[in-house]
């Protein structure tokens, strides 16, 4: 009412965003975006130094790697923190719903800050205890008298799901889960052979490498960010310890 026109309209299916209701969306959105805008210009000229968050967003497998191996760095950082963020789906950046991005394929989007910072490698794992019972059968590579852990069928197209399906005689796995970490925790507990990351199984006492790399399971890790940030003391040191761990 304020506005002297209605932003939104009643319409039989619902509501309908007026004309004048979507230049003031966009209005908003240019508001919002100078405001981020802003709030990056003061993460580079201002005095923060090597103190505040860092987020990161990442992928299952790196969000874990990451977690798992970013170590100590509060020794050499102790005004930094780290939230790493996990999804499936990338986070926006532009919105600064993360600062960096971890992702295994290359974005097309245009306006950020890309590079190839290496690759993960996959193995074939099992736990010692299971290794130890089923040695006979693992060396001699007789699938069909093992049990194995992977991804339920709503993931059965998964890269590891389908390699798999090419070992000869290998049955279904009968632990399934819907995310890498549930595969590997049932490997863990010696529910049978699964595909793991080698930055996670070989990083993991009481697992054992059965099939060392897996060449057709490699994804390359792109790290990305907004270019406004690059100049930023804490965004530059979260990035090198981030690149260290996957090169």
């Amino acid at each position: 009412r304020r506005l002297g026109e209605p932003l939104i309209d009643r319409v039989p299916s619902g509501c309908a965003v007026t004309a004048f209701g979507q230049r003031v969306l966009a209005w908003a959105e240019q508001m919002e975006a100078l405001a981020h805008q802003i709030e990056r210009a003061g993460d580079v000229t201002g005095s923060h130094g090597l103190e505040g968050t860092v987020r990161i967003n990442a992928v299952e497998w790196m969000s874990y790697i990451l977690m798992k191996l970013l170590g100590s760095f509060q020794e050499r950082f102790p005004g930094l923190a780290i939230e790493v963020l996990t999804s499936q789906q990338p986070y926006n950046l532009a919105r600064r719903e993360a600062d960096i991005a971890i992702w295994s394929e290359c974005p097309d989007e245009g306006d950020l800050y890309v590079r190839r910072i290496g690759k993960v490698r996959f193995g074939l794992y099992a736990s010692r205890d299971y290794y130890l019972r089923h040695k006979v059968a693992i060396k001699k590579k007789e699938w069909s008298k093992l049990s194995f852990v992977g991804y339920d069928e709503r993931r059965g197209d998964h890269p590891a799901a389908r390699w798999l399906r090419t070992l000869p005689g290998a049955p279904a796995p009968s632990l399934r889960s819907s995310y890498v970490l549930g595969v590997f925790d049932g490997v863990l507990g010696g529910s049978g052979l699964g595909v793991l990351a080698q930055l996670a199984g070989d990083t993991t006492s009481d697992l054992v490498c059965i099939e060392p790399h897996i060449r057709e399971l490699d994804q390359d890790v792109w790290m990305v960010l907004h270019p406004a940030l690059r100049g930023s003391e804490r965004i530059r040191a979260v990035s090198n310890l981030v690149a260290d761990i996957f090169r």
